[in-house]
C-alpha cells in the first residue's frame, strides 16, 4: 500500500512542481525513515525509487499538458 502513496506522491509534487522543487517530495520518505523503529533497507530503498518514478511520470505529464495548451 505504501508504494502506491509514494508514487501518487511523486506524481503530485512533479505534475504541480518543476524540478528541482519537486524533488521536496523526498521529505516525507527521509521524514518516515527518521520516525520508523523498523528500518527495513529494501522499504526504504523501494519507498525512493518509487517516488522517484512518479516524480519523472508527474514531470511528463506536465510537460504534455503545458505543450497541448502552448
Amino acid at each position: 500500500m505504501f508504494i502506491v502513496i509514494f508514487f501518487l506522491l511523486g506524481l503530485c509534487f512533479g505534475f504541480a512542481l518543476r524540478l528541482p522543487w519537486a524533488l521536496l517530495a523526498f521529505l516525507i520518505p527521509v521524514g518516515l525513515v527518521i520516525a520508523a523503529t523498523d528500518r527495513s533497507a529494501s522499504a526504504i530503498v523501494i519507498g525512493f525509487v518509487v517516488t522517484a518514478i512518479g516524480i519523472v511520470a508527474g514531470t511528463v505529464l506536465s510537460a504534455r499538458t503545458d505543450e497541448r495548451t502552448a
